[in-house]
């Protein structure tokens, strides 16, 4: 029988932080773990690769649509409806099941595909060199600059609004808008702050894509709003207006936060690593290597939900009709089953297949994109800036949902 365990270690200041010494806690127990719903609110947590690849793959586990959070409340309107990030999150792609999963997953997953983000490349590369300037001119000196602010945070920002479309002046509004509104899923008694500034975020950014849509559709573009639109118009894509306005704003925050912490994840490890940062800046086509390792060793997006739909287990711990479990995607990257030696930074492991990105029907819709602004971004700036260096400790930004850092003051000479 296997021991029930808690999560109050993983959910302290201390595990959000790092929390990878709790998993490999986890790694002992097996692939999953049974855990008190009472205490925990979750039957289970599951947490090896395998077992993670089941559940993500299993229609019977249900991401935590609009219709699951109903039926918990079990009243004429729930709670959870009141709070407009919430709302605009369940409508979005990235929390809908069949069928109305891929109905909107369909027409959204072409903006993503491989010709299409190929295509992205020179204009990748064209804001990449523009953030590098900025990094020079503000540092120029040896004046540490926050990396994060200069170059982590705008980049992923000036990519993914290139190809939703949204224009290049307003592009530096929305880190503050994106932050917020995606913090409202982080576990924990602060919810109700995040949540707070969350609903706010999502009042702006509805307004702001709601007139977005209509300048579009008055005068067309090419970029994703108009191709869906245009789509729409035709009868090819079933969405309404509505619909279209929270699954821009859920790919938006999607294709933007996941990038900006890679980054400067990336950033710190090969700064950490002086050899794996002369091998990247010597060998560049070794780059798709070295995104993946980074992506496995410190996973951006640490954790996801799925309910039961039915009785059911993951590798023999029962879990009930109607209960979730917590699926960490960050503690499958460090599976030692899975990866040998799996608190190594090792960017030629062979096999080296990342849950960065998740598995199954919700697939990251934007891993490619987010693969390639990687690829790109960190050898032109550790060829720009050879002598690249810490300017004091990085500021960790301490939750569970994204993993990575608040600010992280670099000298470039």
């Amino acid at each position: 029988m296997q021991t029930v365990i808690a999560l109050k270690d993983l959910f302290s200041a201390e595990g959000r932080r790092d929390p990878y010494p709790f998993y490999a806690d986890l790694h002992r127990q097996g692939q999953a773990a049974p855990l008190d719903p009472a205490v925990d609110r979750y039957a289970a947590v599951v947490h090896g690769w395998e077992a993670i690849e089941r559940v993500m793959r299993d229609p019977t586990f249900r991401i935590l649509d609009a219709a699951y959070l109903d039926q918990l409340e079990h009243r004429a309107e729930p709670l959870w409806r009141r709070h407009l990030s919430l709302w605009v999150l369940k409508q979005s792609v990235f929390f809908l099941n069949p069928p109305d999963h891929m109905r909107v997953r369909r027409p959204l997953a072409q903006a993503f595909s491989a010709r299409r983000v190929a295509q992205l490349e020179p204009a990748i590369v064209r804001h990449i060199d523009r953030r590098l300037d900025l990094l020079e001119e503000l540092g120029a000196g040896g004046r540490p600059v926050d990396f994060m602010a200069t170059l982590a945070y705008p980049l992923p920002s000036d990519v993914i609004g290139e190809l939703i479309g949204v224009p290049e002046e307003d592009r530096a509004w929305f880190p503050s808008q994106s932050e917020p509104f995606s913090l409202v899923l982080e576990p924990g008694p602060q919810n109700w702050r995040y949540l707070q500034a969350g609903n706010k975020a999502a009042a702006e950014l509805t307004a702001y894509f709601t007139d977005l849509i209509a300048t579009r559709r008055a005068a067309p573009q090419d970029d994703l709003i108009s191709a869906l639109l245009q789509a729409q118009a035709s009868g090819t894509a079933e969405f309404s207006d509505a619909e279209l306005v929270v699954n821009l704003i859920g790919l938006y925050n999607a294709g933007f936060l996941t990038s900006v912490h890679s980054i400067g994840n990336g950033l710190t490890l090969l700064l950490d690593r002086p050899e794996a940062r002369a091998e990247l800046v010597d060998r560049p086509e070794l780059s798709p290597a070295y995104v993946e390792e980074i992506l496995r060793f410190k996973t951006p997006l640490q954790f996801t939900v799925r309910w039961a739909s039915e009785d059911t287990e993951i590798m023999g711990v029962p879990v009930p009709a109607g209960s979730e479990a917590l699926v960490l995607l960050g503690a499958a990257n460090r599976d030692p089953l899975r990866f040998p030696e799996p608190d190594v930074f090792n960017p030629s492991r062979p096999n080296n297949q990342t849950m960065s990105f998740a598995v199954g029907p919700h697939y990251c819709l934007g891993a490619a994109l987010s693969r390639l602004e990687l690829q790109l971004a960190l050898p032109m700036l550790l060829r720009r800036f050879p002598k690249l260096a810490l300017a004091g400790p990085p500021r960790t930004l301490d939750l569970l949902t994204f993993h990575g850092y608040k600010e992280i003051a670099v000298t470039i000479s």
